[in-house]
């Protein structure tokens, strides 16, 4: 017969094909995610080991030691093995005392080999030059920290001689880094009017503490950082606009755990993920310009 002829899949297709509204329709249902930087960048936070300079703090020689310290302390040998700064809090004072020239000793070859992070001189002159805050959040100490300002002002003292005047006054004239906060950072408690150090990272207080320091919402604010434990859980449990992650190439990263344990719930994963990851401070300025 005629009917016969016609193929079911013509007419399936004729009869039963949704619309393409309808399609997009289905597909768009969920809301879309959040962009993986603010709309309007006002201020950048870098972590220094491993992000503004090449990682050359040697962790699990740092946990091993720290940990076999606890484990000869009469206070350390009964605590749970955790992030070794807070370990060491909690320590005898003569535990405490051996911790902190071991810190002292990894850290003081980590500023003898201190190199700066590829891209990086430019990636600051940039942000610089566009007006946009820039501060330091480390897990490192204050006096260390100044090794790094020192070979970025130098450094980008040597990029503008060769050009842009307007970037060589404002370097000479203005603080490199806005605001700088270390693990021996402190700030004044509103209640006891007292000095009290601000909670190293994976805490969101250094965070929240360089924003009201500059007036300007955690929204508007970039966080990078090589570790997704420490930088990226700080930024997301501060409501950063934006929280980065550097990796090596290749997308793999290097060991900086400071040994606390991290839990692996939707909501802890969520936290350690970011918003954008970048193989190199030069990838991260060109998605910036």
């Amino acid at each position: 017969s005629a009917s016969a002829s016609v193929l079911p899949t013509e007419a399936s297709s004729n009869e039963e094909q949704s619309p393409p509204s309808d399609r997009t329709a289905v597909i768009t249902d969920k809301p879309p995610p959040p962009p993986p930087l603010p709309s309007t960048l006002t201020g950048v936070i870098f972590d220094m080991d491993g992000t503004l300079l090449h990682h050359a703090i040697n962790f699990p020689e740092m946990r091993s030691r720290i940990y076999a310290v606890a484990d000869a302390d009469p206070i350390g040998v009964h605590l749970e093995r955790e992030c070794i700064l807070a370990l060491v809090d909690k320590l005898s004072p003569q535990g405490q005392d051996e911790c902190q020239l071991i810190f002292r000793e990894i850290e003081q070859r980590a500023i003898d080999d201190m190199k700066v992070m590829e891209g990086g001189l430019e990636l600051i002159r940039y942000l610089k030059g566009r007006g946009i805050k820039i501060g330091v959040l480390t897990r490192n100490l204050e006096r260390n920290v100044q090794f790094m300002v020192d070979m970025y002002q130098d450094g980008i003292g040597k990029l503008d001689n060769s050009n842009d005047e307007m970037n060589k006054s404002r370097t000479k004239n203005e603080p490199l880094f806005d605001t700088i906060v270390a693990r021996d950072s402190t700030t004044i408690d509103k209640e006891t009017g007292e000095a009290i150090t601000i909670p190293a990272k994976p805490n969101p207080d250094g965070i929240l503490h360089i924003c009201k320091l500059w007036n300007i919402p955690p929204s508007s604010v970039t966080m990078v950082g090589d570790s997704a434990n420490d930088d990226i859980s700080a930024a997301n449990r501060a409501n950063c606009g934006g929280a980065v992650l550097l990796t090596q190439p290749g997308g793999t990263s290097l060991d900086t755990d400071s040994g606390y344990s991290v839990g692996m719930s939707d909501e802890e994963v969520k936290e350690r993920t970011p918003s954008l990851r970048v193989e190199s401070l030069t990838e991260l300025r060109l998605c910036l310009e």
